[in-house]
């Protein structure tokens, strides 16, 4: 379990930068790819190291926020997150996955 202000600060760029599409560990883009632990876990998506390569490089149609990443049109135009924001975020996703985004 993280720390209070870590869960505050990562709750809250997770509301600014990814609950446009993930609403509730939901998906507006996919319905079928949510963040809901039983997606997380068919996609291969069910660790924190898999998550952490997700939310920096992206796949699909999610941009990549990670602060390095590369390749025309697969970043985001918005806020790139440092290595640790994207360490906190991947942890963030999988702690609230198997909370069941409670």
């Amino acid at each position: 379990m993280q720390s209070t202000a870590w869960a505050a600060d990562t709750d809250q760029l997770f509301a600014l930068q990814c609950a446009g599409c993930h609403t509730g560990g939901g998906n507006i883009i996919e319905a079928n790819k949510t963040l809901q632990l039983r997606d997380l876990e068919k996609y291969g998506l069910d660790s924190v190291q898999e998550l952490y390569d997700l939310i920096y490089t992206g796949a699909g149609r999610m941009p990549g926020y990670g602060e390095g990443c590369q390749g025309k049109l697969q970043c985001t135009f918005g806020k790139r997150f440092t290595n640790q924001e994207v360490q906190d975020m991947a942890e963030y996703v999988l702690q609230r996955a198997q909370e069941g985004w409670k």
